[in-house]
């Protein structure tokens, strides 16, 4: 439990420091360069949600492996590795070209260098060495406020601070991977690579969903919404993406012997949680919205504060519970993979067509409706396909 906090404390510092320090940023820059340094972060936020599909892959794939452990590990570390390699070179090449071009690249390889940090963290803490993830985070914090304070003296503009941000990645990164274990080699299992790429694809695409489509309302927002509701929705998704964030770091710390529970016929429980879970959510979900637009169509609700708060909260819920629903499943075994894909990439859809219907005329209320209706579909398609035939579903696969 110490060594638990002490994670949570490090990660928590790190995620204060980075959030905190760019609002700060905003008087400093002004906003036209503060709008281009977000919009070129929150393009490429689905890149550290890709490399993060790694990091699940280790979390529940190595515990379940004695002989090939090692190689496992760092199997999965060169895939989280690659992105941000190439992200390096892609900055290093469009670096003389400066403008918007060179920012989105050192954006893109930063967020796949947080990635990678989190993936080699995560090996740390499954070979019970969870001081060095808080160490890692925590200072890692630390270079962010040093170099934010350095931007708010106008050392550094948008772009020589993400690339200041990235070289401090580029060296804690260099440091957790020369820490790694090196095992004894053992012979590789034949197709194991093909085994872990399609796991690594499949468990990052619904966390690639949900940043999608919250990528897709700030789109809907700038175009159909007043700025000071695209301002309050941004300051409600930033706190409902902290509660959630360390919701779903719980979840990574108990992960490993979550996985080891549903190995085999004990998956079979793990199911049968997920499938009441996703039902009761799809119902109360659902009611929220039906109750949404019936109230809209009566009275105008876009000024309703109080409403809005009611619909965050109902979306906080919502995506807790969905959250936890997919976690169950992926940590069954890999025949349910396929499901849990087809579940975020219906969810993106639903989210993005109720963004451009309802975020309009509902302006926040209509934002945030239409992530309740995105986590509601992703709720339902896998209360649909979570049949009795699915819930006793035999193990295919033990990586």
């Amino acid at each position: 439990m110490r060594a638990a906090l002490r994670v949570i404390a490090g990660r928590g510092a790190a995620r204060a420091g980075i959030q905190l320090s760019m609002l700060a940023l905003l008087p400093v820059w002004g906003a036209d360069d503060f709008g281009r340094y977000v919009a070129a972060t929150g393009t490429f936020a689905w890149v550290q949600t890709l490399v993060i599909g790694v990091e699940k892959s280790a979390l529940t794939a190595v515990p379940r492996t004695r002989v090939l452990g090692p190689q496992v590990t760092w199997m999965l570390i060169a895939r989280a590795a690659v992105p941000f390699g190439l992200g390096l070179l892609a900055m290093a090449a469009l670096l003389p070209v400066g403008g918007l071009v060179a920012l989105y690249a050192a954006a893109a390889a930063n967020a796949a260098g947080l990635g990678l940090m989190s993936v080699l963290a995560a090996v740390h803490r499954l070979a019970e060495r969870p001081g060095r993830d808080t160490a890692a985070f925590t200072t890692y914090a630390a270079w962010v406020v040093g170099m934010a304070g350095l931007a708010a003296l106008e050392v550094l503009r948008p772009l020589s601070y993400l690339l200041a941000l990235t070289g401090g990645l580029v060296v804690v990164c260099a440091v957790l991977a020369a820490l790694v274990p090196r095992g004894r080699p053992h012979e590789t299992r034949a197709g194991l690579g093909s085994l872990l790429n399609r796991r690594v694809l499949l468990l990052g695409f619904s966390d690639v969903a949900d940043t999608a489509g919250v990528s897709v309302l700030y789109i809907v927002l700038a175009v159909a919404a007043k700025p000071s509701e695209t301002a309050l929705v941004y300051v409600l998704i930033l706190i409902s993406s902290a509660l959630g964030a360390f919701g779903v770091l719980v979840l990574r710390l108990i992960q490993p012997a979550t996985s080891l529970r549903l190995r085999g016929t004990g998956g079979v429980g793990g199911r049968e949680l997920a499938r009441r879970i996703t039902g009761w959510t799809a119902a109360v979900a659902g009611l929220v919205v039906v109750a949404v637009v019936a109230l809209a169509a009566l009275a105008p609700v876009t000024e309703s504060r109080l409403l809005l708060g009611f619909v965050v909260l109902v979306e906080m819920t919502s995506f807790c519970a969905v959250v936890y629903a997919v976690f169950l499943l992926e940590n069954t075994n890999g025949a349910v993979l396929s499901l849990t894909t087809s579940a975020a990439l219906a969810s993106l859809v639903a989210t993005s067509a109720t963004a451009l219907l309802a975020t309009g005329p509902l302006g926040a209320v209509g934002a945030f409706v239409a992530l309740v209706v995105g986590l509601a579909t992703k709720a339902t398609v896998l209360r649909l396909r979570l049949t009795p035939s699915t819930v006793d579903l035999p193990v295919v696969t033990r990586v």
